[in-house]
């Protein structure tokens, strides 16, 4: 290899690192400037290891999937999508929350973005603040937030934390939110 004879001898390992659907990410390579004889032992380690960043790989890549699930947003027209969000609100997913709601707003010009928060199991008390953030954040960029799904547990918290509504708009359900925005359903 080119490397090897820019450093004049020495000895070189090198093992494949794959993901497991068998897509190779890279080599992991172990050099040294002297000569060395590796024995089945260190060929072994060197499998070993690679075996473990290509699962800390393939975590991280499942991880990165789990996110952008985590944030779905569904479009109902040009101008109109849902984020209905599901599970616990940690800080660092309303982040995440936050960050793909004003990118996607932007990216596609929506008037109104409905948070949806039956499917919210737990929130974090900065959580809930946080999301009024959002709210005011999207405001800037003109885009409406409609928040649905309130549960008593949270409406209590949000009042526990003195959060001020005025920049959101709060509706009980997702039809009730589509009506204040003036969709109907038509029948034919």
């Amino acid at each position: 290899m080119e490397v090897t004879k820019n450093l004049g001898g020495g000895s070189l390992i090198g093992v494949p690192i794959y993901y497991r659907n068998g897509d190779n990410y890279g080599t992991l390579c172990g050099l040294d400037l002297k000569p060395f004889k590796y024995t089945e032992d260190h060929v072994d380690l060197f499998n070993a290891m690679a075996n473990l960043l290509g699962n800390v790989l393939e975590l991280e890549r499942a991880n990165s999937e789990i996110e952008s699930l985590s944030v779905p947003i569904v479009p109902i027209s040009d101008e109109v999508a849902i984020l209905p969000i599901i599970g616990d609100v940690s800080e660092g997913r309303t982040e995440r929350i936050m960050e793909i709601a004003l990118s996607e707003s932007a990216s596609n010009n929506l008037d109104y973005l409905i948070f949806d928060l039956s499917g919210l199991v737990n929130i974090h008390s900065n959580s809930a603040m946080n999301l009024l953030k959002i709210g005011q954040s999207l405001k800037l960029i003109g885009v409406q937030m409609i928040v649905t799904g309130i549960r008593p547990d949270l409406a209590l918290k949000a009042v526990q934390s003195h959060s001020d509504f005025d920049q959101i708009i709060v509706e009980s359900n997702l039809k009730q939110a589509l009506n204040w925005i003036g969709y109907k359903l038509v029948k034919e």
